[in-house]
């Protein structure tokens, strides 16, 4: 009776393996990893709507924010600080600060048992960073220290996100090339975004100095960043829910 109960137990431990070499092989064949993660190349995965919903999202926040740190000398001037050194190290400090926030995510999720979704991460940082272009309207200078550290910390927070966010979404087989082809959203975006604000700026610019001066001279610049942050959060919010086909049951 021993034996029978061994041979039987032997039997189904064996089918059980079999069952798993042919569920890793059908995984293989069409482009899974280990994770529910499909493997998507550089061509297809242009051909996915989660591609382009990422695209415009990291250009609608990470991209956007560097174009405003760029451009923060130029503000602080018009709104007449005339030191602006503190203003830069603050974003500065806050944009460094902003890339260890992944790393804290990650740690307390890893005690926690279970894992944030990157593009829910990237959503949830967008957020407070469209509101820190509106307040920017407000004239007061606190305002602008505020909003400049908001911007900074989520900015940095996005940029360091999205590395860990291309491969969440497309695997990490062909990550080089995936990653390489979501940044050019940065040239692209700063081309718009920049000419944008210099075209607006120099549209109030006084005389033939080709200087703006005063709070208004940014202000509908301010309200087209936020709303266009505000619509990368609704994209990136969208990524999230389409996504989780994608991912682990565990994700959240």
């Amino acid at each position: 009776m021993e034996e029978e109960g061994k041979k039987e137990q032997e039997e189904e431990e064996q089918q059980q393996h079999e069952e798993v070499v042919v569920a890793e092989e059908e995984m293989m064949r069409g482009g899974i990893v280990e994770g529910g993660i499909e493997e998507v190349g550089g061509v297809k995965m242009l051909k996915r709507v989660e591609f382009w919903l990422y695209f415009l999202s990291y250009m609608f926040s990470g991209t956007l924010g560097l174009v405003f740190l760029n451009n923060l000398g130029q503000i602080a001037e018009s709104r007449g600080l005339g030191e602006t050194s503190t203003l830069v190290s603050l974003s500065s400090s806050f944009g460094f600060f902003g890339r260890l926030i992944p790393a804290l995510l990650d740690y307390s999720s890893s005690k926690a048992k279970y894992k944030v979704s990157r593009s829910l991460s990237m959503a949830i940082l967008m957020a407070p960073m469209a509101g820190s272009f509106f307040l920017l309207l407000n004239s007061t200078t606190i305002f602008l220290y505020l909003s400049t550290a908001i911007i900074g910390a989520c900015t940095g927070s996005v940029t360091s996100i999205a590395v860990s966010a291309t491969s969440e979404l497309f695997g990490k087989k062909h990550f080089g090339v995936n990653h390489n082809i979501v940044v050019t959203n940065i040239p692209v975006g700063s081309f718009c975004f920049g000419y944008l604000a210099a075209f607006l700026y120099q549209r109030g610019a006084v005389g033939g100095s080709h200087k703006c001066f005063g709070s208004g001279c940014y202000n509908t610049t301010f309200i087209i960043w936020g709303s266009t942050c505000s619509i990368g959060t609704v994209l990136c919010t969208i990524l999230y829910v389409r996504s989780q086909r994608l991912t682990l049951p565990k994700i959240i």
